[in-house]
């Protein structure tokens, strides 16, 4: 038996349309897909009108509300954060509409029996973003980059110095493989959503994927709560048609068969219609990201080394003059305690007190524009009123000295290399005769 011919023989109970109501508008609020053509290709830029039209009326609101019933006047700048005063206030407007939409659709369209084809559609919907979704956190994490290696800074930085959040970036970045094993599910997922026929199985994987990060966001305080419980959200969604017959299956050891929904498109140009856009689909958010990724891992992932970089490593510093007086670490507070060049133009120091407002996990950062003819490099300060340039030598493979002006005064540095000052990158070990 088919899937409409399910549907159809009854009535739908009045809890499931008003649940269906509900998730009907948040789901088309939250997704929003008339807004992706602002994503394809060449196109994208003169489409993306639907975007600006729909970010500029979902921002008034949010300004609105914050004034007028919040009572909080935050500027919010984009920085990375799912979790913002913004986002909350956002998702809580969804929600109200939602509430509030479902109450007159109830309204006004009591007598309705069922809703299968706006549901079977809601689920292409549905599908689709999660495919998307999956596909923009998957490769990047199958070229992992999402999570990348512990640099040598962060490796020095004493571990009660990093926040929860960047703990748990740490310990995924220090395994790529794990990182590369979890692009994988969530790509495998994604590919999943792409055919009716698959989508129950899909959607189980997802479950999974996404309750687990679902689970390190909240229990790390990672800052993407908000976008990965509603994933979540979506793939159970998928699921509930099917919890009966799974149930049946891996519970009560039965035989059973997943109905699969059925799109009536009865017209040639309706079915050419439908290959190309899902074509369109494919080549854009999955072959096209997969490319991206793949060509920007090549040239370095997140930090391209395209520009030429002093020796990378740790150094402790052995010597540091200030024209020409030795300075000593617990008596002075410009005086660097250890020195570290990361393998592209940058890196970090440490020095007393850690407590600078410049300073990140307790170091301070910096990066640099190198000359390795003339044997310079200008190091630059998130404060730029601090930047200088330092002339290097190298008399050995383990010993670097840096010496030149820093205002008005005289700088002499002698650094000394530490060869494999750090365990955590070490490869790992099919044998442990004891405990590591």
């Amino acid at each position: 038996m088919d899937a409409s011919a399910t549907l159809t023989e009854r009535s739908w109970k009045w809890e499931e349309k008003v649940a269906f109501r509900f998730f009907f508008l948040f789901f088309m609020l939250y997704i929003a897909p008339w807004t992706w053509p602002s994503s394809l290709p060449f196109t994208g830029d003169l489409l993306s009108f639907f975007n600006d039209l729909h970010w500029g009326a979902a921002d008034w609101l949010i300004q609105l509300v914050k004034k007028h019933i919040l009572h909080i006047d935050i500027k919010i700048t984009p920085n990375g954060s799912g979790d913002t005063v913004d986002d909350w206030t956002w998702n809580g407007i969804m929600l109200f509409i939602s509430f509030i939409g479902t109450a007159i659709w109830w309204l006004v369209d009591a007598r309705r029996r069922e809703y299968n084809a706006l549901y079977t559609w809601l689920q292409v919907i549905v599908r689709y973003q999660l495919a998307m979704s999956m596909f923009t956190y998957g490769f990047i994490k199958i070229f992992p980059m999402q999570m990348p290696e512990p640099s040598i800074s962060q490796l020095a930085t004493p571990l009660g110095e990093f926040t929860s959040m960047r703990f748990a970036w740490l310990f995924i970045g220090s395994s790529p493989s794990y990182e590369i094993f979890s692009g994988i599910c969530e790509v495998l997922g994604g590919l999943l959503m792409l055919s009716r026929r698959t989508t129950a199985f899909g959607a189980m994987i997802l479950v999974g994927v996404i309750g687990h990060v679902v689970a390190l966001n909240f229990f790390f305080d990672i800052q993407v709560k908000l976008f990965s419980t509603a994933l979540l959200l979506m793939a159970i969604f998928l699921l509930v048609p099917h919890m009966q017959k799974l149930w049946a299956f891996f519970i009560q050891n039965q035989h059973v068969r997943l109905s699969i929904p059925v799109i009536n498109l009865t017209k040639k140009w309706q079915r050419t219609t439908r290959i190309a856009l899902k074509t369109l689909f494919i080549a854009v958010f999955c072959l096209i990201s997969f490319y991206e990724n793949m060509s920007a891992y090549g040239k370095g992932g997140y930090m391209p080394l395209d520009k030429p970089t002093v020796t990378e490593g740790f150094f402790d510093v052995e010597a540091f003059e200030v024209n020409k007086k030795p300075l000593t670490l617990l008596a002075d507070t410009t005086r660097w305690d250890n020195v570290i060049f990361e393998k592209w133009n940058g890196g970090s120091i440490k020095r007393q007190p850690a407590d600078s407002p410049l300073m990140r996990y307790g170091r301070e950062y910096f990066t640099y524009k190198a000359d390795t003819a003339k044997k310079t490099f200008e190091m630059q300060y998130r404060d730029s009123t601090r930047n200088f340039t330092l002339h290097y030598k190298e008399p050995d493979s383990s010993r670097m000295l840096l010496y030149g002006k820093s205002g008005n005064d005289s700088l002499h540095i002698l650094l000394r290399k530490k060869s494999h000052p750090f365990r955590l990158n070490e490869p790992m070990h099919w044998v442990h005769n004891s405990i590591r």
